[in-house]
């Protein structure tokens, strides 16, 4: 291949500093990024940048691939509504015979319903929380009259039992969520409902935590859980607490048979690339609440803690040589942690990545905001000093907030421990 295009809808800073592995394209080929928020310089892309319209149609941007002369594609983009855009550019380009790694616009639409998610995982035997999809034309009055939906909404709240949530079928990073504590709360919530359809579903209580897929069907890789923090009340930001990529055998051996039925289900809807899985941990039971299509905000930390890189594995996908065999023979697990820090100042970064491995440090713009953040590894045998590093940042520089300091402190010691004991138990 000559030229391979990689399409992107949000901060390609957000991918650092994985994409440098592109550097290395087969048989130099040159990688071009076609993106539409943010902006891209020569230290952010390995290859040149042209930004689109935002709103560029499916039709629109496959004539663009096709007249720089795309020999292959590759869609990085987040959230649905773009990972949705770059499956119909797959479908258009087939025509024309380029190959593009992304999955097929069949499975991206069902994938990206959060109800029709539901249907799939109970299908295949993946548990899920119990819900019920609420008609939007219905509730808002723009179909047939219907005075008793209310009530039957009120009914089977009290069936599921509270709390329960209410989800926009699209969306992602918890946007359009209402938290429902009891009947009262539904009353209010039925007086202003979402404007389209919605998914209502038990609150189930525990960890949540993500895990990506990546290969073609019949040959994935399961790349390491990511641990995001409680679940079971309000949704809260997803970059606004610490995130981390562990080893826990325990959770680890919970894991393995939902991971199973996961890639059948993969192999099903014949997922090309990747897809990021998210759930929650209850009482030893994994409850899959929906597969996002798509790379997503959590790919830097998969990356970190398995140190298999996401993006070099979906050009091997493109070029014919994935193997999810080899891929996983690359892996070197680590410790791994993302969290909110004070403002990046040259100082404060100066001194973190003196005593830290920074993998990376950036802002996230979200909903006109700024968010500093920072994601780190720590390899097993330097556990034991990361808490004293981590001290000794906080007092001199103010590195994040107390919490998460000791969140981190708490995390490797358990790691530690649990790496201690599985070590003791298969001698």
């Amino acid at each position: 291949m000559r030229r391979i295009a990689f399409l992107r809808s949000i901060e390609v800073q957000q991918a650092a500093p994985y994409l440098d592995a592109l550097r290395d394209l087969p048989d130099g080929a040159e990688a071009r990024l076609f993106y539409t928020d943010g902006h891209c310089g020569p230290e952010d892309f390995p290859g040149t940048a042209e930004r689109l319209k935002p709103d560029i149609t499916p039709d629109e941007l496959a004539d663009r691939l096709l007249e720089w002369g795309a020999d292959g594609v590759i869609s990085l983009s987040i959230p649905d509504e773009h990972a949705m855009r770059d499956a119909l550019v797959k479908e258009l380009l087939a025509d024309a015979g380029v190959p593009v790694v992304m999955t097929g616009a069949d499975a991206t639409h069902l994938l990206s319903d959060k109800w029709e998610t539901k249907r799939l995982l109970t299908e295949h035997d993946l548990v899920t929380p119990e819900g019920l999809l609420i008609d939007g034309d219905l509730l808002n009055s723009r179909a047939l009259p219907v005075p008793a939906y209310a009530t039957f909404l009120r009914w089977k709240a009290a069936q599921l039992g509270y709390p329960v949530l209410c989800k926009p079928l699209w969306d992602c990073m918890g946007n359009g969520i209402s938290f429902l504590a009891g009947p009262e709360d539904l009353d209010r919530y039925l007086l202003n409902p979402h404007d389209g359809n919605v998914v209502m579903e038990r609150c189930v209580s525990g960890e949540l935590c993500s895990v990506e897929i990546l290969g073609r069907p019949g040959d994935y890789l399961v790349q390491p859980l990511c641990w995001m923090g409680p679940a079971g009340g309000e949704p809260e930001f997803a970059f606004g607490q610490l995130r981390y990529s562990a080893p826990r055998p325990a959770a680890d051996a919970a894991f393995a048979p939902v991971a199973e039925g996961l890639t059948k289900l993969c192999t099903r809807l014949g997922v090309h690339g990747a897809v990021d899985v998210d759930m929650i941990y209850s009482e030893g039971t994994y409850h899959v609440l929906e597969i996002n299509p798509r790379v997503s905000g959590a790919t830097s930390l998969s990356i970190a803690g398995s140190s298999v890189n996401t993006y070099a594995q979906l050009v091997k996908l493109l070029d014919g040589t994935w193997s999810a065999a080899q891929a996983a023979a690359s892996a070197h697990r680590r410790l791994a942690f993302q969290f909110p820090v004070a403002e990046l100042t040259a100082e404060r970064l100066a001194a973190a990545r003196a005593r830290l491995n920074v993998v990376r440090a950036n802002d996230f713009h979200i909903g006109g905001r700024t968010h500093p953040n920072m994601l780190i590894t720590c390899e097993f045998a330097d556990a034991p000093a990361l808490g004293a590093a981590l001290d000794e940042l906080q007092a001199r520089h103010g590195l994040t907030t107390p919490d998460v300091i000791a969140g981190i402190k708490e995390l490797t010691a358990r790691a530690l421990a649990e790496r201690q004991e599985e070590a003791h138990r298969v001698a």
